[in-house]
């Protein structure tokens, strides 16, 4: 027989749960929906990726660069503070991380950054072939279950999208506290064709990287570096006609 005390605090529990903690994320998700800065993809709605406001005249001349998985967006504010000449969009699918970036960018009055909310995925249909300067893929997710390898941002489709989206020359840059992430990538851009063109295992003990890499640390970093975890950095950059599948 069931405690009618024991049930009432579960009761209130479960009512706490689902009132009180997803506050916070229902204010974010709201706030954000009014912010200029941001973007909203829907399915089943497309548009042309000319009709983007990163593609707006006033940003025709600025070299443009994607942070996919961006979080609350650490390292496209770093970027944009520091190099107002260039256009930064922080990318991701949660609209509560999205929202803590875009306000921050909006406190700092900084307006060469913008953040779309949207699955990876579909990056291609917002974005014009060959535009894209630099891409980051900053401490993203390793899914490092065998079934989940197809989701890995270095996997070969999304390697192919990039290198759609990618000026001649363009690069991608990586940043991973997961040995198995960082390994894989390495594997996965000499499959592809690709070249990687700097590496390190350890990023804040080596002296030949750009600092910008170095110097910005999320607080996900943080933490993984409190944790002992060594930051890994990849730059690498993707020619299409070199392609070779996996297998």
């Amino acid at each position: 027989m069931k405690c009618p005390m024991l049930m009432a605090k579960l009761k209130e529990r479960d009512i706490t749960k689902t009132i009180i903690m997803p506050k916070s994320k229902r204010h974010k998700y709201e706030r954000v929906k009014q912010l200029p800065n941001v973007t909203f993809s829907e399915f089943g709605i497309s548009q042309s990726p000319y009709l983007y406001p990163w593609y707006d005249n006033r940003y025709e001349s600025m070299e443009k660069v994607l942070e996919l998985g961006c979080g609350k967006a650490e390292h496209s504010l770093a970027f944009a503070a520091d190099n107002p000449g260039n256009l930064y969009v922080g990318i991701d699918s949660k609209s509560p991380r999205i929202c803590v970036g875009a306000e921050k960018a909006m406190d700092k009055g900084l307006e060469n950054i913008f953040f779309l909310r949207a699955h990876i995925e579909r990056i291609e249909q917002f974005f014009i072939e060959h535009s894209i300067h630099q891409i980051w893929l900053t401490f993203p997710d390793p899914h490092p279950k065998n079934r989940s390898i197809k989701n890995r941002l270095s996997a070969p489709q999304f390697l192919d999208a990039y290198a759609s989206l990618l000026i001649p020359g363009g690069t991608v840059f990586l940043k991973t506290d997961s040995e198995l992430f960082y390994t894989y990538t390495q594997k996965s851009v000499e499959l592809w064709g690709g070249r990687v063109i700097a590496k390190s295992d350890n990023i804040h003990e080596a002296d030949d990287h750009p600092l910008y890499a170095r110097n910005i640390v999320s607080a996900f970093e943080k933490a993984a570096r409190l944790n002992g975890s060594p930051i890994k950095y990849l730059a690498f950059q993707l020619t299409p006609q070199m392609y070779t599948p996996f297998g």
